[in-house]
């Protein structure tokens, strides 16, 4: 006869439970080898993270536009903890599911469940030992960023316990996956392979699908990697946060439904499927939560205080078309200039796509591409900027509210802290810390009061005003010397070319350059708008005859494979070195670019390198044409370029170093492997409708 009292478990304490989970676990094998791999793989990450960083802040030390895009938590926070994600999901599977498959193994399960513990018990407290086993796999990642500190870095609190708290959101939801894997198979090694179905099926997903507007692509915020994503970026999402422990109670539930061994499949299946209906409505209720908070000491996911609260209140549903193609990089700036800051402040809002944009060139034939259209209240208007400074204007205007007035206050000098570093072997830290604490640090020190932060005022105002005085003094020197040892320059207005003709001055070799008026003056223009797959020049072998003589039958081999990119050749300066090449330039259209560059380094090959602005994009970028490819070596964002205004674009070289200035401006620094020698020119891209003029040439004297 069954036993009356068999049908009502007893209770039973957690503590022991708890204490023989944590026991097993820190006694297996795969813990300590999972460490022992953390170690070299997070210590590289962290050096090289370092040596990088160091290296561009250095740069970043006499150019603030280049240093006020750098941040501790883009430079060494996210790259140090790269290596631990990797190891997250390719190690801690194995980790998690010995906690539970070892019992079944041995046998041991089948006792556990007959003492008085009911599956949800014996799952809580193996999901703990989890979480156990996550923080001490987590010792070499923190333990780089205590390294970090203690020499002198800067780590803004709010932004690195954010990223942390992304990182044990994932160790967890890996965990449970693991958890639910070793209940639902026989083997660690099924196990195994069920676990990294779900974790390397996420990178498949990111990759086939990230850029794809479809069904496809919505399919890749499900994916596992984009857990992290917000994190990195500096986001709290509490819409995240509940959606990821949602994700894991429901796989830490389905392997409590699948642990007891006397029931049938049929009703394990039953019991999953309500599981997963639960779990899914916890997960789109999740959806609608908006809260968010900016956890970045530069404040890079939000408008300013007065923006946010001037669109607060923008009652009315805004509705934004954007008539772009998901992988163009315009769209990229865009959402993360514009698009993603307004989802966060405005209370109703949809963004969607204009038709079906699958490709940049598949759309060059589409006379809206690049254009985002912008309706609310029954208006519309459309712009094609991706920054703030135009869009903000657009919305109040479609909203009819006064521009708001951006708050004043007094003035914040930065906290500048002292480094350890000096006389150390890792190659550009020093240069790290000062400039993570000094120019990168005055975010912080806005947003943190302090007790002592008065006395770092003063210390700092001290400081600044002897750098002051020793590069006024720097300056007053060069410009003294400057005269006597610069070369003359040679400018180029094209005042003497005929309209509508070829300059003979800088012929065009690849697409359609002429001499155009503006207003009362001559310029020479690129003419992308007939373009279609790329053309070269008419006439081009003579002209490649005259630039290279003999070798011209390998320069037209070359300049074919990039038929996509117009460029001119500058006559009469067949090998220019050192010094500096500027040109004033004008964006006239373009739907795919308007590509403004300075052409440099060109060869008897075809090879060359040039510098470039853009209008539709607001960024200078460095290109290498090498060997009939196209690479970026260096990128710049937010060097504001508007369309139909006149800009100054100038590239300086010294040997292997190049700098590049928009209006006046250092936005960019690199050193080349090899000094810079050859023809020059000017250089555009696709569909581009530029003026340029004043192409000036100053020799190193």
């Amino acid at each position: 006869m069954r036993s009356p009292e068999a049908a009502v478990p007893l209770d039973a304490p957690f503590g022991p439970l708890l204490a023989k989970e944590l026991r097993e676990m820190a006694s297996g094998r795969p813990l300590w080898t999972m460490l022992l791999m953390l170690c070299p793989l997070i210590g590289f990450s962290f050096f090289q993270a370092v040596s990088l960083y160091g290296e561009t802040s250095a740069t970043a030390l006499t150019s603030p536009g280049l240093a006020s895009a750098l941040s501790p938590l883009d430079g060494v926070l996210v790259p140090t903890f790269g290596g631990f994600y990797v190891a997250v999901t390719l190690l801690f599977p194995f980790v998690a599911i010995r906690v539970l498959d070892n019992e079944k193994e041995s046998g041991a399960l089948r006792l556990l469940i007959q003492l008085p513990y009911r599956p949800p018990t014996l799952i809580g407290a193996k999901l703990v030992a989890v979480l156990a086993a996550w923080l001490i796999a987590s010792i070499p990642a923190l333990s780089a960023l205590a390294i970090w500190e203690f020499v002198g870095g800067h780590l803004f609190v709010a932004e690195t316990l954010n990223l942390v708290l992304g990182h044990l959101l994932y160790g967890l939801l890996v965990g449970a996956i693991a958890l639910f894997a070793a209940a639902l198979t026989e083997s660690a090694a099924t196990a195994a392979i069920v676990t990294l179905g779900f974790t390397l099926g996420s990178w498949v997903i990111d990759f086939a699908a990230a850029s794809q507007p479809d069904l496809l692509g919505w399919s890749s915020r499900l994916s596992l990697t984009q857990t992290l994503h917000t994190f990195e970026l500096g986001l709290l999402s509490l819409s995240l946060v509940v959606g990821v422990l949602a994700a894991i109670l429901g796989f830490a539930a389905l392997a409590a439904i699948w642990l007891p061994m006397g029931a049938t499949v049929r009703i394990k299946l039953v019991r999953s499927l309500i599981c997963l209906v639960a779990t899914c409505l916890v997960m789109v209720a999740a959806t609608q939560i908006r809260w968010s908070a900016d956890a970045t000491e530069d404040r890079r996911n939000s408008f300013s205080l007065a923006d946010q609260q001037a669109l607060a209140q923008l009652s009315d549903q805004l509705t934004v078309t954007v008539h772009l193609a998901p992988e163009d990089p315009r769209y990229a700036d865009l959402r993360t200039s514009v698009l993603s800051k307004l989802e966060r402040v405005i209370p109703r809002i949809v963004i969607r796509f204009a038709g079906d944009q699958q490709s940049v060139v598949g759309s060059a034939s589409d006379e809206s591409y690049g254009e985002v259209e912008y309706s609310y209240g029954g208006r519309s208007a459309v712009s094609r900027s991706t920054g703030t400074e135009e869009v903000l204007p657009l919305l109040y205007g479609l909203a009819n509210v006064p521009l708001p007035v951006p708050a004043t206050g007094p003035a914040i000098i930065p906290a500048i802290r002292s480094s350890r570093l000096r006389g150390s072997r890792f190659p550009g830290s020093s240069a790290a810390c000062r400039c993570s604490s000094g120019l990168l640090g005055g975010g912080a020190a806005a947003h943190r009061p302090s007790n002592t932060l008065q006395a770092r005022r003063r210390s700092a105002v001290n400081i600044l005003h002897s750098l002051k005085t020793v590069a006024s003094a720097g300056v007053g020197l060069v410009a003294l010397l400057l005269p006597a040892s610069a070369g003359s320059p040679d400018i180029v207005n094209f005042s003497d070319e005929e309209v509508g003709t070829d300059s003979k001055a800088m012929p065009g070799v690849v697409g359609i350059w002429r001499i155009e008026m503006e207003g009362d003056n001559k310029v020479l223009a690129v003419d992308g708008r007939q373009w279609k797959e790329g053309q070269t020049s008419a006439g081009l072998a003579d002209k490649a005859r005259a630039l290279y003589g003999e070798r011209y039958a390998e320069f037209l081999d070359r300049v074919q494979a990039y038929a996509y990119f117009p460029y001119a050749v500058l006559e009469g300066v067949p090998d220019f070195r050192d010094g500096e090449i500027s040109v004033r330039f004008e964006g006239i259209s373009g739907r795919i670019d308007q590509g403004a560059g300075i052409l440099f380094n060109l060869k008897p090959n075809g090879d060359y390198l040039t510098i470039r602005a853009n209008p539709l994009e607001n960024n200078l970028v460095l290109w290498k044409f090498e060997k009939g490819k196209r690479s970026s070596v260096t990128w710049v964002k937010n060097t504001p370029t508007p369309t139909h205004k006149w800009h100054d674009l100038k590239v300086r070289i010294a040997g292997a170093k190049v700098e590049g200035y928009v209006d006046g401006k250092l936005y960019l620094q690199d050193t080349l492997p090899e000094p810079v020698t050859g023809r020059i020119g000017l250089w555009s891209k696709a569909d581009s409708h530029v003026y340029f003029d004043d192409f000036t040439v100053t020799p190193a004297g």
